[in-house]
C-alpha cells in the first residue's frame, strides 16, 4: 500500500505537493488525496494543503495553476505555489498547514 498505517500514528493531516511543470505530477496528487483518504477513514487526519512547486520551471505546463486552485475549492483546502530552489513560501506552506490543523482541532 502507498500509506502503510503503522507509520501514520498520530499524523493529523498531510499537505500533497506537486511540481507545476509536470502534469504527471498533478494527476499523481489525486491519486495519492484518493488513497490517504481511503486510509483515514475514521481519522480526524485530512489533506490540508496543496503546494505547487515552481523552482524547475516559470512557465507552467497546467496554465497559471488553474487546476490546483480548483482542487483547493473541491477539497476544502489550503493552496500556496513554493519554489524550494528559492526558498519562496516554504515556511509559510507548512504555516498554512498548522494553521488548519489547528483549526480544525479547535472550531
Amino acid at each position: 500500500s502507498i500509506l502503510n498505517s503503522r507509520r501514520s500514528i498520530g499524523i493529523h493531516g498531510y499537505m500533497l505537493v506537486y511540481s507545476i511543470a509536470s502534469k504527471q505530477s498533478f494527476e499523481m496528487v489525486k491519486i495519492i488525496q484518493s488513497k490517504a483518504l481511503n486510509h483515514l477513514v475514521g481519522s480526524a487526519s485530512k489533506v490540508y494543503g496543496i503546494g505547487a512547486d515552481h523552482s524547475i520551471s516559470t512557465e507552467s505546463s497546467l496554465g497559471p495553476d488553474k487546476e490546483g486552485k480548483a482542487l483547493q475549492q473541491e477539497w476544502n483546502c489550503a493552496w500556496i505555489e513554493t519554489s524550494a530552489r528559492h526558498n519562496e513560501n516554504v515556511t509559510k506552506a507548512f504555516e498554512l498547514m498548522i494553521a488548519e490543523v489547528e483549526k480544525a482541532r479547535n472550531p
